[in-house]
């Protein structure tokens, strides 16, 4: 006759047993003449017995795989893995074998019964005939699917039954068991539940690790002197976690003690060097501490120029947090300006406000004015070979000229596409000739990146500015095109086209080409350790022409440019800063004096928050 269908238990056991020694019985009944059910019955039921078999193994197996993975990575002492995790698996798992077996009994059915309407119908009737012969009636596939499927689905409802009865297992502690029904609370964010166990598994465990780390956690936000000290015990007890020092740095952090937070994250990536998430937490918290306190920033610097003249400034910054994420403060300078003939000087005032919502938007805008010295006949300013006609400086009254600059930069996230934006009012004070005559720059311009693919970008930068002096008005237009490749972290290479026009000649002291073009290579390399030291360099090698007004173009000679920063880190907030500047091209960050002019210069300033 025909076995029944699997359950669970013993009925399960007897199908698999009778299902299995169904051949045997067929061969004892062909042997001693009997009529037996026929080897085609005999060879599903056996099949169904192996695919069950089969399938026991292969959802064994697969928990096997799956508690491996869930297994806690916490600290030795670690309590069973939480029952929710393992029992969820235990469903997929379970179902998963369940949908596999019955994909195979479908595509059996479909090729079993390929045939016509006529020959299936023969075949029912055949096996009828057969089974009613054997004394019992054969059951169809779908009721043999339905049985199956019953089977499994409770397989599945007894693995996923709550296993209440871990903590009562043999051998295991009152703390284990609370430890788990800690760690389920936890993970269902049953946060009262949690820490009410965590406390009693530390109440009679005191040097439990996983239950110090976990209830620092759940006290953090209500406690965090309470949370310090745990996290703290959490790394006497595992010393060489370097997560457990992080912790204790974004807690120290968090209430403002950014110094020895810096410590302890230095600690943490000193056992984990490179760690990304120390790294950028030690980042984060040199970033709050800027923003935090007030700040005094001492500035000194100075160029040097190819015709003999120099600059030397002296002042510096005192800013103090406002609202959000912004800072205002005052800036306070004086410039000497001399050729090696005549000497002049400038005092800078202005007010600076500052406002930065997170990496993806930043606005910094100054507004102020500049005062210039006066410029008697008996102190003549000697003018430099330049257009024909310069003007050497009148006798000048003093002058308070407004000055303002806003600064607008927009980074879209993952890389995408970004504008710089700039307007700005300045005294061009390169040269005493310059100063004298009292040329101002207005200028309006940006830079848009564009990524195209990959890390390949194509960058767009277009300015237009006005230079004004009290004899005329020049109109000055630059336009440039950039492709930018970055070949690995931190590292770009560029090729590069600029291009700059005058309106018209001038004799206030700075070179006013019709046309001046530089093609150059440009190379841009950023470096930062994990202790946020900071170098900068971007660097220009080409080839440059210019054509004065009523001129051919000239000749290409060659063009160089030099940028760098230094920034070293000494401790929450403060920092020293080296910039050097370089350039040989008749296409300047402010003004050219001649068609041959080079310069560089020097700045460094010191950021102190006060505290």
């Amino acid at each position: 006759m025909t076995v029944g269908l699997p359950g669970t238990g013993i009925g399960g056991l007897f199908y698999l047993a009778s299902a299995l020694a169904m051949p045997l019985r067929e061969v004892y009944r062909r042997v001693r003449g009997r009529r037996g059910l026929g080897w085609r019955v005999v060879a599903e039921q056996t099949a169904i017995a192996g695919a069950i078999l089969a399938g026991m193994w292969a959802t064994g197996w697969l928990l096997g795989v799956a508690f491996a993975a869930t297994h806690p990575v916490v600290s030795p002492g670690a309590g069973a893995p939480s029952g929710n995790v393992l029992r969820t698996a235990a469903v997929v798992l379970t179902l998963g074998t369940l949908t596999v077996v019955l994909l195979g009994v479908e595509l059996l059915r479909l090729w079993v019964h390929r045939g016509t309407k006529r020959e299936a119908s023969q075949a029912v009737r055949r096996t009828e005939r057969r089974v009613a012969a054997g004394g019992g009636r054969r059951e169809r596939p779908g009721v043999l699917l339905r049985g199956l499927l019953l089977l499994v689905v409770l397989e599945a409802v007894a693995a996923a039954a709550p296993a209440t009865a871990v903590p009562q297992q043999a051998g295991a502690s009152p703390e284990a068991g609370r430890l788990y029904r800690a760690d389920s609370a936890f993970k269902a964010g049953d946060t009262r539940a949690a820490a009410r166990e965590y406390a009693a598994v530390l109440a009679d465990e005191p040097e439990n690790s996983r239950a110090t780390y976990r209830l620092a956690q759940l006290r953090r936000a209500t406690d965090p002197a309470e949370a310090l000290g745990l996290f703290q015990r959490y790394v006497g007890l595992e010393p060489s976690d370097p997560w457990g020092y992080m912790a204790v740095a974004d807690v120290l952090a968090s209430s403002g003690r950014y110094d020895d937070a810096l410590r302890w994250y230095d600690e943490a990536l000193r056992l984990a060097p490179g760690e990304r998430d120390a790294v950028e937490g030690r980042a984060r918290v040199l970033a709050r501490a800027r923003a935090a306190a007030p700040a005094i920033t001492p500035l000194v610097g100075g160029s040097r120029d190819s015709d003999g003249n120099t600059t030397f400034r002296l002042g510096g910054l005192a800013e103090l947090p406002a609202f959000g994420p912004a800072r205002v403060g005052v800036m306070v300078s004086r410039e000497r300006v001399g050729d090696g003939v005549t000497t002049t000087h400038l005092d800078h005032l202005a007010l600076r406000a500052t406002w930065q919502r997170r990496a993806v938007l930043k606005v910094d805008a100054t507004a102020g004015a500049t005062r210039l010295d006066a410029i008697g006949a008996e102190r003549p300013i000697a003018v430099p070979p330049g257009p024909p006609g310069a003007r050497a400086a009148a006798p000048v009254p003093a002058a308070l000229i407004p000055t303002a600059q806003l600064r607008v930069r927009w980074r879209a996230p993952a890389a995408g596409p970004a504008l710089d934006f700039r307007a700005l009012r300045s005294v061009l004070d390169a040269t005493p000739l310059l100063v004298a005559n009292r040329v101002v720059r207005t200028e309006v311009g940006g830079v848009v990146e564009l990524p195209v693919a990959g890390s390949f970008k194509l960058r767009a930068i277009g300015r237009t500015a006005v230079l004004s002096d009290p004899a005329q008005r020049n109109h000055r237009t630059a336009l440039a095109g950039v492709a930018a490749l970055a070949v690995a972290s931190g590292v770009e290479l560029s090729g590069q086209f600029h291009e700059m026009r005058y309106s018209h000649p001038s004799a206030a002291g700075y070179f006013a080409p019709r046309l001046a073009q530089v093609v150059e290579a440009g190379s841009y390399v950023e470096v930062e350790t994990a202790r946020s030291l900071l170098l900068a360099l971007d660097v220009g090698v080409g080839l440059r022409r210019a054509a004065e007004h009523g001129t051919p173009v000239g000749s290409w000679r060659r063009a160089l440019r030099w940028y760098s920063l230094l920034v070293v880190p000494l401790g929450a907030g403060r920092d020293i800063r080296l910039e050097l500047d370089g350039e040989d091209s008749a296409i300047a960050n402010q003004v050219a004096t001649t068609g041959q002019w080079r310069y560089g210069s020097a700045a460094l300033s010191l950021r102190w928050p006060l505290r």
